[in-house]
């Protein structure tokens, strides 16, 4: 009898490391998950703060413009054409830092995952 009750903590004890060794685990994955998302929503307010300061300088400049030579229209050309690149790489930066967050999550997907346990 008191040979299961040994056996029976045993397999207490042992289950219990295993579980404070998983908490551990689930734990730091908690903080990665947390920083991939703080630093996901960080990156997109960003670029919408620079997508909406373009906007501002265009409406701006629209609403100043008065093209009465070509060589005006022109330079509103170029000055638009600047402000389109300004909009891509902006658009091109978010898709980079997406693509990047895609791939922490997937990684963390594994690490949430319950582990087989043999029988």
């Amino acid at each position: 009898m008191a040979e299961h009750a040994g056996a029976s903590a045993d397999a207490l004890e042992s289950a219990r490391s295993l579980l404070a060794v998983r908490d551990r685990e689930l734990a730091e994955a908690d903080a990665e998950l947390a920083e991939a998302v703080s630093s996901a929503h960080a990156a997109a307010a960003e670029a919408i703060c620079k997508l909406d300061a373009i906007q501002a300088e265009i409406e701006a400049a629209v609403a100043q413009q008065a093209v009465t030579a070509p060589v005006e229209g022109r330079e509103f050309a170029r000055f638009l054409l600047a402000k389109q690149r300004e909009i891509s790489d902006i658009v091109v930066a978010a898709r980079a830092e997406s693509d990047a967050k895609v791939v922490v999550l997937q990684q963390l997907m594994g690490r949430y995952r319950v582990p087989s346990t043999a029988t």
